[in-house]
C-alpha cells in the first residue's frame, strides 16, 4: 500500500480517537480571550470576583442635572459587558437621560456538541469522507444535560447581579434591568421563582429560551411578574423569540399598561435608527413609571 494512502488512514483513526477523548458534548462555551477593555476610561471599568475569576463590570455616572438611578444591562448569552450595537449605545445614551449604567458580561451559552465518529465509519482511501448522513439527526444533549446547564448559568447570573449593589450605591434611586435574547429568557425564569431581586422596571429584548418546552412556557411566566415590564420585538428576532411574540401579548394582565408594555420595532437591531427607537421607548415607559411611582 503506498506509503500516502496509509499516512491518511492513520490520521483518520487518531482522529477518530481523539473525538471520544475530548472535552464532553455537554459543555459551557468559554471565550477565547477576556476583555480588558482598555479603550475604556479606567475610571469606568470596575471590578468583581466570581469564584477565583475577576469579572468587568462597566460603570457609567449620571450627566446632567436628572438622576433618576440606575440601569443594569445584561447582553444575550456569550455577550461581553460592552457588546457591538444596541447594548453598547445603550450604555452611553442612557447617562445623559438620568440612568447611570452598569453593564455585565452574560454566561456562557452551550458549546456545540462533538460528533463522535465510529471507527467503522471512517473511509477507506478513495471513498466520500466524513460526512453527516442524510438520516442521522445532529446529536442532542440529555434533559438531565440542559438541567446542569442551566443551574449553572442562573447561578453564575445570580452572582453577577448580586455583587453590583455596592457599585450602585453612588446611584440611589430606581432600577431598570435590561436584558436581551435567553438572558431574557433566563432573567425571566429566575424572577418568577424570586431567584433575583425585582427591579423597578425590567426590559426584556427579543427574549426566548432555546428549548422548546421552555420557550413555549416563557410567555406564561412572564405574565406572573407583578412589576412592570416593557416587552420590545424587533423583526430580526430569532424565530423562538418571534415565535412568542404574540402569546406574551395576550397573556399579559390586562388593563394594566403600566404593568406591560410590548413594542415592535420597524427596523432590525442591526439599524442604528432601530437603537434611538429603543432608547426612546425605554425612556418614555420609564418617565410613566417613575410618575406613577415616585
Amino acid at each position: 500500500m503506498p506509503m500516502i494512502l496509509r499516512s491518511t488512514q492513520l490520521s483518520l483513526a487518531l482522529l477518530a480517537l481523539m473525538s471520544q477523548a475530548l472535552i464532553p458534548a455537554m459543555a459551557i462555551a468559554q471565550r477565547s480571550t477576556t476583555p480588558d477593555y482598555d479603550y475604556l476610561p479606567p475610571a469606568e471599568v470596575a471590578k468583581i470576583t466570581l469564584g477565583d475569576a475577576e469579572q468587568a463590570v462597566l460603570v457609567r455616572p449620571w450627566q446632567g442635572r436628572n438622576q433618576y438611578g440606575a440601569a443594569v444591562l445584561l447582553g444575550d448569552l456569550g455577550e461581553d459587558a460592552d457588546p457591538e450595537g444596541l447594548l453598547a449605545f445603550l450604555r452611553r445614551e442612557l447617562t445623559p437621560k438620568g440612568w447611570a449604567t452598569l453593564s455585565i458580561g452574560a454566561p456562557q451559552g452551550a458549546a456545540q456538541p462533538n460528533h463522535i465518529t465510529d471507527a467503522g465509519e471512517i473511509p477507506k482511501p478513495g471513498e466520500q469522507q466524513l460526512s453527516q448522513k442524510s438520516n442521522q439527526s445532529l446529536p442532542k444533549y440529555s434533559q438531565e444535560d440542559w438541567a446542569a446547564l442551566r443551574e449553572q448559568q442562573k447561578t453564575v447570573m445570580s452572582q453577577t447581579l448580586g455583587q453590583l449593589d455596592s457599585l450602585g450605591k453612588s446611584y440611589p434611586g430606581k432600577r431598570i434591568l435590561i436584558v436581551t435574547g435567553q438572558s431574557a429568557g433566563l432573567v425571566i425564569e429566575m424572577l418568577t421563582t424570586s431567584a433575583l431581586p425585582s427591579p423597578d422596571l425590567l426590559v426584556v429584548i427579543n427574549p426566548y429560551l432555546e428549548q422548546d418546552e421552555e420557550n413555549r412556557d416563557l410567555p406564561g411566566k412572564l405574565a406572573k411578574l407583578e412589576l412592570p415590564v416593557l416587552d420590545i420585538q424587533s423583526p430580526d428576532g430569532l424565530p423562538a423569540s418571534l415565535a412568542t411574540q404574540k402569546a406574551r401579548k395576550a397573556l399579559s394582565p390586562m388593563g394594566e399598561p403600566l404593568r406591560y408594555e410590548q413594542q415592535q420595532l420597524a427596523l432590525n437591531l442591526d439599524q442604528p435608527s432601530a437603537w434611538q427607537d429603543v432608547l426612546t421607548l425605554v425612556q418614555g415607559f420609564a418617565q410613566r413609571i417613575l410618575r406613577a411611582y415616585p
